[in-house]
């Protein structure tokens, strides 16, 4: 059975993310890949990467914040070295006794990324019978 966290990160149209608590990044979707060019996979990748001096926060306390959920006004950097402001949804799970980070991310608009849609892997057609 897939994990609802899996079905988020694989779905989303939008960069999403599955983080440790301390910002390394165990599980990222095609969407953030493009969006911030990052090489996957890499043992050593973390938000602290893409996180912009600008910001208010460091990655760690974001991350550490005492609420469950939350959303936050973020500036990263993305592909190209550009930096780009964002909307951040923050959800902290436990799987298997161990507690994450789920980083959905937004256009500061709040739009999703429209150019950036999921697309299903082809389906295999199926075995001809005979």
């Amino acid at each position: 059975m897939r994990r609802e966290t899996d079905f988020v990160l694989e779905q989303a149209p939008w960069p999403a993310m599955l983080l440790e608590e301390d910002g390394r990044i165990c599980r990222i979707n095609q969407a953030a890949r493009r969006v911030f060019d990052l090489a996957w996979p890499s043992p050593t990748a973390s938000v602290a990467a893409l996180w912009d001096e600008e910001n208010k926060v460091a990655p760690e306390p974001f991350l550490r914040e005492p609420a469950a959920e939350g959303t936050a006004s973020l500036k990263l950097r993305v592909a190209g070295g550009a930096k780009a402001q964002f909307i951040a949804h923050r959800a902290k799970v436990v799987r298997d006794g161990h507690c994450y980070v789920v980083l959905q991310l937004f256009k500061d608009s709040g739009a999703a990324f429209p150019e950036l849609r999921y697309v299903a892997p082809a389906k295999e057609p199926p075995l001809a019978v005979t």
